[in-house]
């Protein structure tokens, strides 16, 4: 429905510039979103992902070309209005760990579960 559609632009902080474009969700855009910047086809995919409303949710990088503070919004949306969903998050940026239950560090070496209180958000 539209409301599931705006509901998961909002999630994933989306709705501020879609809903400015001529005609809303119903707006044709070009192939491959070459009118949107990196991050705003970042947050448009998100939001595809949130509709398919599948039990896991793998983010891989998704929020690479975001600011810190739109990832972390982004982020917490989904934690906060997907709570049945199992979420694996790929990232190499250590302001994202703060808001997940379990870490691990994948390297050559193989991977390993990191204590959450020894791992810095900066």
């Amino acid at each position: 429905t539209d409301e599931e559609v705006v509901q998961a632009l909002q999630d994933a902080c989306a709705w501020e510039f879609v809903s400015k474009l001529p005609d809303t969700i119903n707006t044709a855009v070009t192939e491959r979103g070459q009118c949107f910047s990196d991050g705003q086809n970042q947050r448009l995919s998100i939001a595809r992902a949130l509709l398919a409303d599948t039990p896991i949710l793998l983010l891989d990088e998704a929020t690479s070309a975001l600011d810190v503070a739109t990832e972390k919004n982004v982020l917490s949306n989904i934690l906060k209005n997907n709570r049945n969903k199992m979420i694996i998050l790929t990232s190499h940026k250590p302001s994202v760990f703060n808001l997940s239950d379990v870490i691990y560090s994948v390297s050559e070496n193989g991977i390993e579960l990191l204590d959450k209180k020894n791992v810095s958000d900066e």
